[in-house]
């Protein structure tokens, strides 16, 4: 997932750099940088969120979960683990529905299927259950379910 996301932010990084550089040099400038700046800029986003849950760097409401006694914080952890699986659960499988609609519709200028568009849902949604999904068995074995490794 981070070799992914370091890949994604650099193709994004040259796409818009590239734009720029269309834009202010070039009497034509590329058409296509814009369209794939926009596919990477989404799909980093969704692979970071991913990330981000990995290592348990997601905004939460911590100052309120944290003052409560270790019985209560453990219950209030695991519905918040709980939610974000059945979150997770229903982007994977939206997001295979999403894809199945798209398959056969292309971006307008690179003219790749929409399905890879989608595809970030339920690989995203795939994330989200295996790494909510082992945070729960861990809490729910009087573990703390930290970040993983």
């Amino acid at each position: 997932l981070t070799a992914a996301l370091k890949i994604i932010g650099f193709v994004l990084t040259m796409a818009i750099l590239l734009q720029i550089f269309s834009r202010f040099v070039m009497i034509n400038p590329f058409s296509w940088t814009e369209e794939l700046s926009r596919f990477a800029f989404i799909w980093f986003c969704f692979l970071g969120a991913s990330h981000a849950l990995r290592l348990k760097l997601h905004l939460g409401i911590d100052y309120f979960v944290l003052k409560l006694a270790p019985g209560p914080r453990r219950v209030v952890e695991a519905l918040i683990q709980a939610v974000v699986l059945f979150f997770g659960y229903l982007m994977l499988h939206f997001g295979i529905v999403m894809m199945g609609m798209t398959t056969f519709q292309k971006s307008p200028i690179l003219r790749w299927p929409m399905s890879t568009m989608y595809m970030v849902l339920p690989v995203t949604g795939f994330f989200f259950v295996l790494f909510s999904g082992y945070r729960l068995v861990l809490i729910l074995r009087g573990r703390d379910g930290g970040e993983m490794s």
